[in-house]
């Protein structure tokens, strides 16, 4: 395993050796950035260019060497590394692969996430910027429409552009140079032999912007250790005013918008919500408590472990994600842990829930607080789908039922290219 190293003030590139749970590792590690990248904003950016160039050096030495035979970008630096590297071994006569890993929209949106936020608006979510224009608008024009959020804003050109153009003036100078970084990662991207997205939403939005071929595009989930899922359940409960045997809602993930918080008052239960993670939809999420009764208990956080045993117990797992998820973790770990589930169908979700069998899957906020309240209500309904979801966990998204799956990819596409040498 290849792993860039940053933070550590070495003087130039150097590896450094190393272990994890038994795999051999090796750092790249990556110099810092020279003051003048510091002084403007773009340290960052330097050392990523630069770790993407020395793990692809390091990776094609070893395909040359005969040590590698699949170069597999986890992540937008090595993705960029393992395309750069499989072309360059191949081209001196290695057979060698390269397969990247998609897990948000690093290839088709500057900020990853598809969302912005601007102080007049709140935050929205652009699902074009892979097209400047709108990129460019999401920061100068934004208008927010529906639940959703989507961006509307060519009806804005004309109306209040000099106002616009002031206050948004320096994300505008950045907004070309960054869009176009992007572009070329997606085309580093697009020459690798297989791209994996991590749901069907995230292959299908690869597809439709353009940006790399249908026919390498290939949608296989991440993967949950369920043995490591069993262990941590038999811990000990880990809140000290919520008991095990009590009727309590769960709701994970960072309180904002985007994802949901704010809808879980009208989910209406008349039992406790028990609220993990922070953000700025607290203090709304405080107030509507105080003036409705409703019961939400705060945990800024908790470690791992400790949220799978509250999702195993807790009556329903809300999650009211209202931007496209690739593919949410939170969802997968619930399921591993037998959740009763009731989700918002948006992004790569539908690959996990499907409604009434691992959990219940809202259209719109309306059915999400009924399917809160069905489901917290009625216990056929509430153990169906708690059986669902484990049994979702075990035949699509355990260790092995994922890992038989890359490994088919890396047989195909190395024969593949051994056709190809002979």
């Amino acid at each position: 395993m290849l792993r860039p190293g940053y933070g550590e003030n070495v003087p130039r590139p150097a590896l450094r050796a190393d272990t994890y749970e038994g795999m051999s590792v090796e750092w790249v590690l990556v110099p810092p950035a020279p003051r003048w990248a510091q002084k403007v904003g773009l340290a960052k950016a330097w050392q990523e260019r630069v770790a993407r160039r020395l793990l692809a050096k390091r990776a094609c030495k070893l395909a040359m060497m005969g040590k590698a035979d699949v170069l597999h970008g986890q992540h937008k630096v090595s993705a960029g590394a393992a395309s750069i590297a499989a072309r360059g071994a191949r081209a001196r006569g290695a057979k060698v692969v390269s397969v990247a890993t998609v897990r948000d929209y690093w290839p088709l949106c500057p900020v990853s996430t598809r969302l912005f936020t601007v102080p007049s608006v709140g935050t929205f979510e652009c699902r074009e910027c892979h097209k400047f224009w709108h990129y460019a608008g999401a920061l100068v024009f934004p208008l927010r429409l529906g639940p959703m959020q989507k961006l509307y804003w060519p009806s804005l050109f004309f109306s209040g552009l000099r106002k616009a153009l002031k206050v948004r003036a320096v994300h505008l100078a950045f907004a070309l140079p960054r869009w176009l970084a992007t572009l070329a990662n997606s085309r580093l991207l697009a020459q690798c032999d297989a791209v994996v997205g991590v749901s069907r939403y995230v292959r299908d939005e690869l597809a439709m912007s353009g940006r790399v071929e249908g026919t390498k595009l290939h949608s296989i989930p991440n993967l949950v250790h369920l043995p490591s899922v069993e262990r941590a359940l038999s811990g000990a409960w880990p809140l000290s005013d919520v008991s095990q045997q009590d009727d309590f809602a769960l709701f994970v993930g960072k309180l904002d918008e985007n994802k949901g918080a704010d809808m879980l008052p009208v989910t209406n239960l008349h039992m406790p919500i028990v609220v993990v993670g922070d953000g700025p939809e607290k203090k709304y999420l405080e107030i509507e408590g105080e003036g409705s009764s409703i019961d939400f208990r705060f945990y800024d956080w908790l470690d791992n472990d400790a949220i799978l045993r509250l999702m195993r117990a807790a009556r329903v797992l809300l999650f009211p994600s209202a931007w496209q998820e690739p593919l949410s973790r939170v969802l997968l770990e619930g399921c591993a842990a037998g959740a009763a589930i009731v989700a918002l169908n948006t992004g790569g979700t539908a690959d996990i829930i499907t409604h009434g069998e691992s959990g219940w899957l809202a259209v719109d906020e309306a059915g999400f607080a009924e399917g809160a309240r069905l489901v917290a209500k009625d216990d056929a309904l509430n153990r169906h789908l708690r059986e669902g979801a484990r049994k979702r966990a075990e035949t699509g998204f355990a260790a092995p039922v994922v890992s038989a799956q890359i490994e088919a990819l890396y047989a195909s596409l190395l024969d593949d290219v051994g056709g190809r040498a002979s």
